[in-house]
């Protein structure tokens, strides 16, 4: 049962992240979001995810993957290796 829920949680986390990061890329790409906007939506979601632990794992996982998405797109565009087309 344990194993289960661990491989429910990393799924969802999986998955949000992927979505999450596809979007943010193809938005900054496409000119529809800024960096300066990147780092707000960054900081809501830090506070968000401060909320979630003690709201419960899903809340947490889901959190935490949105998070990671946006600190691993800022960095990518930090380090050139996401351009606006």
């Amino acid at each position: 049962m344990i194993q289960m829920f661990e491989s429910w949680a990393e799924n969802l986390y999986d998955e949000t992240f992927s979505d999450m990061f596809d979007a943010l890329v193809a938005e900054y790409k496409n000119g529809e979001i800024t960096v300066e906007q990147l780092k707000i939506n960054l900081a809501e979601q830090q506070q968000i995810l401060l909320n979630a632990f003690t709201e419960g794992e899903v809340k947490s996982t889901y959190c935490n993957a949105m998070v990671d998405a946006h600190q691993y797109v800022i960095a990518l565009i930090s380090n050139g290796k996401i351009v606006k087309e």
